[in-house]
């Protein structure tokens, strides 16, 4: 008969405190990883939050100056009031572009302009881990990417401060699809800046306007508008709009108004009837600009009233 081995209370007090060695080494693993996930976990949640703040201040600053610098001042603005350092939001340097087939492309380095919708912010922090020894790396870095965008215009367009005269389309013998032309100074016999805005008529509420078309519930064919003086950058609003490659492109479609003839200086025309057109082309400068139109519609009506709106997309 074979002899029959048994421990002795010595040897399972030793099998014991190994198993409870291993236990205890599983456990502190344990601790340690879920401490560093739930401090990385917390750490992620604040600064996406911080990305998105940025990327909408970012982008709400375009609608004023449209420019790099002013973008950035405003992302390294929110991140520094929600405690997340300029370091750690240009550590990847924001970007404007634009935001297309949900995909966003950027523009060339340090660059906004007016046609700029979108923004990207990327936030990067460092942040250290529990215990070194067990979790193997001193660090982890987080990272965390927003980009804010306006959505793109829908196909047509509210009206622009734009007014032509009836009398200068009917000069031109103008038809549907056909073309006219616009040239120099506004004035009588020409075109003129209309005030659909409170004081739209002149400086830099013109240009914006311009720019960003208007849906007014209260323009309306009959009413009477005021007019304003001066060339108000019209050849830098028309460049920005053909500069626009955003689809639908910011050169189709434009809505002006057909107005009776201007006066020399400030005053009344009464808005007659709406166009639609497309911006082809213009060129020259002072009295020898000129601009180039194809009509789309001869009648036509401004969209309906729409809320601005920016939305964001992680």
């Amino acid at each position: 008969m074979k002899p029959l081995l048994r421990s002795t209370p010595t040897q399972q007090k030793g099998v014991i405190l190994v198993l409870f060695s291993v236990v205890l080494g599983v456990v502190a693993t344990l601790f340690v990883w879920t401490v560093d996930l739930g401090r990385t976990l917390s750490e992620q949640r604040k600064i996406q939050t911080v990305a998105d703040a940025a990327a909408l201040a970012g982008l709400n600053a375009l609608g004023k100056s449209a420019s790099y610098a002013g973008m950035t001042s405003a992302v390294v603005s929110v991140a520094a009031s929600n405690q997340v350092s300029s370091d750690e939001i240009t550590a990847v340097a924001p970007r404007c572009g634009v935001w297309l087939d949900n995909t966003f492309t950027s523009q060339a380095a340090a660059l906004c302009d007016g046609t700029s919708t979108a923004v990207e912010v990327t936030v990067q922090r460092v942040i250290p881990k529990s215990f070194v020894s067990l979790s193997g790396s001193s660090n982890l870095t987080l990272v965390a990417r927003a980009v804010g965008f306006k959505p793109l215009k829908e196909v047509g367009n509210c009206i622009r401060p734009f007014g032509i005269e009836e009398s200068s389309l009917n000069a031109q013998g103008v038809v549907e699809g056909g073309t006219f032309t616009v040239s120099g100074t506004q004035g009588s016999g020409n075109w003129g800046k209309i005030d659909l805005d409170g004081n739209s008529s002149s400086g830099e509420q013109y240009t914006a306007l311009m720019l960003d078309n208007l849906c007014d519930d209260q323009i309306a064919a009959g009413n009477s508008v005021s007019v304003g003086t001066g060339n108000a950058q019209i050849r830098q609003v028309f460049d920005a709009i053909l500069a626009d490659a955003t689809p639908p492109l910011a050169s189709q479609g434009m809505v002006f108004a057909v107005t009776s003839d201007f006066p020399n200086g400030n005053g009344l025309v009464q808005l007659l009837r709406f166009i639609r057109v497309d911006l082809v082309s213009q060129h020259g400068s002072g009295q020898q600009w000129e601009a180039t139109f194809r009509v789309v519609e001869l009648t036509t009506e401004p969209d309906s009233r729409t809320p601005p709106h920016r939305q964001l997309m992680e």
